[in-house]
């Protein structure tokens, strides 16, 4: 990669690759791909994205560019949490399945088995399963992709000049 003797010409063809993309905001990473291919691909050279971001610097107040493009909705990071009511069953047959694995690694090293509490079975997972199966039989199904050199079933799928007429 080499640096660039930034001329009049090269700025021209700085802003004609700038043309459409704004180097600010969440998508400035993306954005300045583009401006690099097509800055890169103007100038028959190759550039890093470094030496347009240091040019870019010299022209425009870039942090302030970016503290003005700012998301117009509130973007807070929330941790993901599954809603209990429908996966709590599969949450507790992945934790009891954690207490067993808990338990082998506990007696190879001398450790006394944890007892897991009691729970009565609200519904079996397999007893769920058979739920969902059936609600999914009520569905009606779209048939299956013909075959390659299967023939229509009605005359209907062919175009109107290639049908037979009697």
């Amino acid at each position: 990669m080499s640096e660039v003797e930034w001329s009049v010409e090269n700025e021209i063809q700085l802003f004609y690759a700038m043309m459409g993309h704004k180097p600010v905001g969440v998508n400035k990473h993306f954005q300045m791909m583009f401006i690099h291919d097509k800055l890169s691909t103007s100038l028959n050279c190759e550039l890093s994205s470094q030496t347009i971001w240091k040019k870019l610097e010299t022209l425009y107040d870039l942090s302030a560019l970016d503290e003005s493009d700012k998301l117009p909705f509130p973007n807070d990071e929330n941790d993901f949490n599954l809603p209990d009511g429908e996966f709590s069953d599969l949450l507790d047959e992945k934790s009891k399945v954690e207490l067993k694995e808990d338990e082998k690694e506990g007696r190879g090293r001398g450790r006394p088995p944890k007892k897991e509490k009691e729970r009565p079975d609200e519904g079996s997972r397999p007893d769920r399963i058979r739920e969902i199966k059936d609600e999914d039989e009520d569905t009606p199904r779209r048939p299956g992709k013909r075959g390659r050199d299967s023939k229509p079933s009605s005359p209907a799928h062919t175009p109107s000049s290639k049908r037979r007429r009697n």
